[in-house]
């Protein structure tokens, strides 16, 4: 059985993105969480994770960088 992720609700901070943008970036971030490797994951009710975008880093550089963040909170240490 393949190992999964399920995230019941991503609240995300977008400091000053339109509305618009801050809603694609949501999306960006989901879809890319579902481009990651498969990878044993921990049971946490929650977790925060603090993404600084890098200078003229566009939405879909800064969705990546959050799935990232949020994956490394979540798998479990050593486990492939």
């Amino acid at each position: 059985m393949k190992p999964q992720m399920r995230i019941e609700r991503l609240t995300l901070q977008a400091g000053d993105l339109s509305e618009q943008d801050a809603r694609r970036l949501a999306d960006l971030v989901a879809l890319a969480l579902g481009r990651l490797p498969d990878r044993a994951v921990r049971p946490v009710a929650a977790a925060t994770v603090d993404v600084r975008p890098e200078t003229g880093a566009n939405l879909e550089q800064l969705a990546d960088a959050i799935a990232a963040q949020v994956a490394d909170a979540l798998w479990v240490e050593g486990a492939r």
